[in-house]
């Protein structure tokens, strides 16, 4: 553990200094500790801040990038895991901050530390939001709460849009858009599911529901009956594990992007295009629809990424599935677009700090460009599926108007926004277009 923890400091400094994302940094294998730390503590970070501001004798905003990386990932190590005892993460904190250059910061560091575990005591979830100041000083996790002596968060009376943001970690824009759109209180339950480690979700292939589940039960593995058909898996399960077991037919996909193939609903036999395919997830699943008799070709723009779908069908035995430029017309096309990702920040969590809302308006360029290239290749009659993982109206409503003015011919169906509280913690977008 403590070279994870010394490697998640530094992956969250990398993060914080180059604004890039988990996905450029590591290269490689890497400890399941380290993930497990640095995913949390971008999940939580604005949780993590609220606490260090109320109990630290300087502005977080004033310390070195290297002192704010090791604070942040031992405070989440002591608040929301409990993998080792909390002198041993403190002591692991003031040798990493010295590893990382900042000696002077390491009597600092073990003090704030020390002075946030003596302020917290360790109390029933249920008892959130009792007494005067409650909410403002309650941290949930896991059906328990650690409860502050100070107040952490702002006043959610008076601050309702502030409390949001630090209580369910994430950036104050964001809280506020949901705040405007959900009330507080769903507000609020939609962040909380954000925060937290994501379950994970598996497709199986038509018929073999039953196999995978003998497969996972043979490995030893635990499973339970998830949504949308799928098979849920606890939240410290590894894929490695699953795809031993069963990797031949199944496939990783999140509780809203299962619902993104039948959403476009290609009749057996169809021809579709997926243009924005990598990894493969609605690929393969569209590839599964149309069945044996259809054609589904794959297609984006990061090459590299491509090799991954064509690794998904050969796994999954799906000759029908093919990687290819678009040619011709098709019976359905589906763009799920780059997007804000603001509809999955719990397995994005860094795109809550990465994504500003000022980004939105060149997302939704983007978007509108991929759209309006990927729907003139839908046939008359055809059907056109734009999907974000987004939950902004600028990147989906607003991106499908714009397309239906400039791309004559097209006629809304249906559009669906769903919230993380109806996704399992994911949300997402998805509009239907028919060519008439």
């Amino acid at each position: 553990m403590p070279d994870a923890r010394r490697s998640a400091a530094e992956t969250l400094l990398a993060l914080e200094t180059r604004h890039t994302t988990t996905h450029s940094v590591w290269e490689g294998p890497r400890a399941a500790a380290e993930t497990a730390l640095v995913l949390g503590t971008l999940r939580r970070r604005g949780t993590l801040d609220a606490v260090l501001g109320a109990y630290s004798t300087r502005k977080l905003a004033a310390l070195k990038p290297e002192t704010r990386a090791v604070l942040r990932t031992a405070l989440f190590e002591l608040l929301f895991l409990d993998d080792a005892p909390p002198h041993a993460v403190v002591h692991a904190a003031v040798e990493n901050v010295r590893e990382l250059g900042r000696e002077a910061d390491a009597g600092f560091i073990n003090a704030l530390l020390r002075s946030t575990l003596r302020g917290r005591r360790r109390a029933d979830a249920a008892a959130e939001g009792e007494g005067p100041g409650e909410p403002r000083r309650t941290v949930p996790r896991d059906g328990r709460a650690w409860v502050f002596r100070e107040n952490v968060f702002p006043d959610p009376a008076a601050r309702p849009g502030d409390f949001l943001a630090a209580r369910g970690s994430t950036a104050p824009w964001i809280a506020r858009r949901r705040l405007a759109e959900l009330g507080f209180e769903r507000a609020l339950r939609c962040l909380d599911l954000q925060a937290s480690t994501p379950m994970t979700h598996l497709r199986a292939a038509p018929g073999r529901e039953g196999d995978v589940k003998a497969a996972l039960t043979a490995m030893g593995l635990s499973w339970s009956d998830g949504p949308h058909g799928l098979i849920t898996l606890p939240q410290k399960a590894r894929v490695s594990e699953v795809f031993e077991a069963c990797g031949r037919w199944v496939v990783v996909q999140d509780a809203v992007a299962s619902l993104v193939a039948p959403f476009v609903a290609p009749p057996p036999g169809a021809r579709v295009l997926d243009v924005c395919s990598a990894p493969g997830g609605k690929a393969t699943h569209l590839a599964q629809l149309v069945g044996p008799s259809g054609e589904v070709t794959a297609w984006d723009v990061d090459e590299e990424r491509l090799a991954l779908v064509r690794e998904n069908a050969q796994r999954l035995d799906l000759p029908q599935l093919t990687v290819a430029p678009p040619e011709g017309e098709y019976d359905a096309v589906l763009a799920d677009v780059p997007c804000s990702n603001t509809g999955v920040l719990a397995r994005r969590p860094e795109a809550r700090w990465r994504v500003r809302e000022r980004h939105l308006k060149a997302l939704a360029e983007r978007q509108l460009k991929i759209a309006r290239e990927a729907a003139r290749r839908v046939r008359k009659g055809g059907v056109f599926v734009y999907s974000t993982c987004s939950l902004e109206p600028e990147e989906n409503l607003g991106v499908v108007h714009d397309l239906l003015r400039l791309e004559k011919g097209f006629a809304l169906g249906e559009a669906r926004t769903i919230y993380p509280d109806e996704g399992w913690g994911d949300g997402g977008f998805m509009a239907r277009l028919v060519r008439v």
